[in-house]
């Protein structure tokens, strides 16, 4: 009796090393996003043939979706690291806002360059700011500062 308890633990355990690899085997083929994302392009359809190694999507963490503008050097005083900007676009929910992540340390020149006194005015600093609420990547946006 004992001999067949020791055979059916064996059995057992060899089941469950089956079952691990199963499941190893089962993940290495069900591919998986390394974060939460949207699909952002599709590089090869079902039914297509993918070369080994090359990606067949590209995903866009949610995480990375900012909002991007330029501030002209007379306002960036309202635009500091950490203060929220209230921005609108078509089609979206009244009253979004955006916490500022980044301002350029050197401001840049819209085009045309000309390097005048009188170009300054077109001297611009990027800022982003990272919203709220999920956006479309490249969707125009207005936006204004809501203080500190």
């Amino acid at each position: 009796r004992e001999d067949q308890v020791r055979a059916a633990d064996a059995r057992v355990a060899q089941t469950e090393a089956a079952v691990t690899g199963a499941n190893a085997r089962l993940a290495e083929v069900s591919p998986r996003a390394p974060a939460k994302a949207r699909v952002e392009d599709v590089f090869f359809h079902p039914g297509e043939w993918a070369p080994a190694n090359q990606p067949i999507l590209s995903l866009l963490p949610d995480e990375r979706i900012k909002v991007r503008f330029f501030v002209p050097e007379k306002d960036l005083s309202a635009y500091r690291i950490g203060r929220t900007v209230r921005f609108a676009c078509d089609g979206c929910a009244k009253g979004l806002s955006a916490r500022i992540e980044f301002v350029a340390p050197r401001p840049e020149f819209t085009p045309p360059v000309i390097y005048s006194r009188e170009a300054r005015d077109r001297l611009v600093y990027l800022v982003e700011a990272r919203p709220s609420t999920r956006l479309n990547p490249g969707q125009p946006v207005d936006v204004e500062p809501l203080g500190s």
